[in-house]
């Protein structure tokens, strides 16, 4: 049989359910009523981005805290399940990796996915995105387990029977975590936690440390721009990065450390030539944690609109967000000092002096 290309199908939701039964088998069965006192094994599905997780977490703490009785399960993407290590109330993390060939193809590629998930016969799959997916919508369905809860249209969806428990979308624009925290309410939980944080490994601790420390920067106030992005429109030129540490330096004596992929060396290069002594050296942090670890020690963190942003977050850092296209209400870094500056769809066309006032005045009023 063809897959159908479930991302485009408007077929009636019967068609798309006896092809999604053929494809992948039927869900186990569900009792009459859903009672979350029964539930006893969950799988969480978080894939996606850094920040998509890091936004998950409140919502995966929250549970275990309310129930300590619980097996919960993460399926998560092959960059964020790094963040799931060591916490202790995650007792495993399956990690959905693309296959190869025809196996690219994510409808094709579940069989091979799911095949231990299957086994371990949840009684529970929460899909957790604020929105709807067709393809997370397929992915909880495949799980075969008896209920899966998910964010449905209020106008509905032709694969909207994938979840037999259904969250509506919120009508006013939030908060990635608030819509995540949202699944909460099924279950008859209420917010326990918002706690972003996830652990850093020793090695990470000392790396970080071992680069503050060779820069001249322990015990000085220094902050940390991080040059990168993997979206074109959030990438901020070497001239405003330089200009931005110049202002630093000269309005607040602060130091600027850059950070940045392998990628960005000749960027970092650039901005270090151009802003001279403000900027004492760069740094290309081996790992994501390595890079949160480096945050954890800087005054505040300066950076695109993208994961590193959630990031500094949870490591209780301040953030000054440059945004491109992406919305602040949705996307904005949470639970610590923060302020963005949004001028159309390229970071680059912002201006090196506002942008260098706004972050000035904004660091001046920072919590000690």
């Amino acid at each position: 049989m063809n897959p159908i290309d479930f991302n485009r199908t408007r077929a009636p939701s019967l068609t798309a359910r006896v092809a999604l039964d053929l494809a992948y088998g039927r869900p186990r069965s569900a009792s009459p009523a859903f009672r979350p006192e029964n539930v006893r094994r969950i799988l969480v599905i978080r894939r996606n981005g850094i920040g998509d997780m890091i936004c998950t977490l409140p919502l995966l703490r929250s549970l275990a805290e309310a129930r300590p009785d619980l097996a919960l399960d993460v399926l998560a993407g092959e960059k964020n399940a790094l963040l799931l290590e060591g916490l202790p109330f995650i007792r495993k993390v399956h990690v959905y990796r693309r296959g190869r060939g025809l196996m690219r193809n994510h409808y094709l590629n579940l069989r091979r996915v799911l095949a231990p998930i299957r086994a371990e016969n949840y009684d529970l799959v929460i899909a957790v995105k604020a929105g709807f997916s067709p393809l997370l919508a397929v992915i909880a369905r495949a799980t075969r387990a008896p209920w899966r809860l998910g964010y449905v249209p209020s106008k509905g969806h032709p694969l909207g029977f994938c979840f037999n428990l259904q969250v509506e979308l919120p009508v006013e624009r939030e908060h990635q975590m608030d819509s995540c925290l949202r699944f909460l309410d099924p279950l008859g939980i209420s917010v326990r936690s918002r706690d972003l944080s996830f652990l850093l490994p020793p090695e990470a601790r000392r790396w970080a440390e071992a680069a503050e420390t060779s820069h001249g920067l322990a015990g000085r106030p220094w902050a940390l721009v991080h040059v990168s992005s993997e979206r074109h429109e959030s990438r901020w030129t070497p001239v405003g990065m330089a200009s931005l540490a110049a202002a630093l330096k000269s309005s607040l004596g602060f130091e600027v450390l850059l950070c940045g992929l392998p990628s960005d060396a000749a960027a970092m290069a650039m901005t270090a030539k151009l802003a001279g002594a403000a900027v004492v050296g760069r740094e290309t942090p081996p790992s994501i944690r390595h890079f949160a670890a480096l945050a954890a020690r800087a005054r505040f963190l300066v950076c695109s609109d993208g994961g590193q942003m959630h990031v500094g977050a949870a490591m209780r850092t301040p953030v000054f967000a440059l945004f491109s296209t992406a919305d602040p209400r949705i996307w904005r870094a949470r639970e610590v000092p923060f302020s963005y500056i949004q001028r159309g769809h390229y970071v680059a066309d912002l201006a090196p002096a506002e942008v260098a006032a706004q972050v000035v005045a904004w660091a001046k009023n920072l919590p000690p």
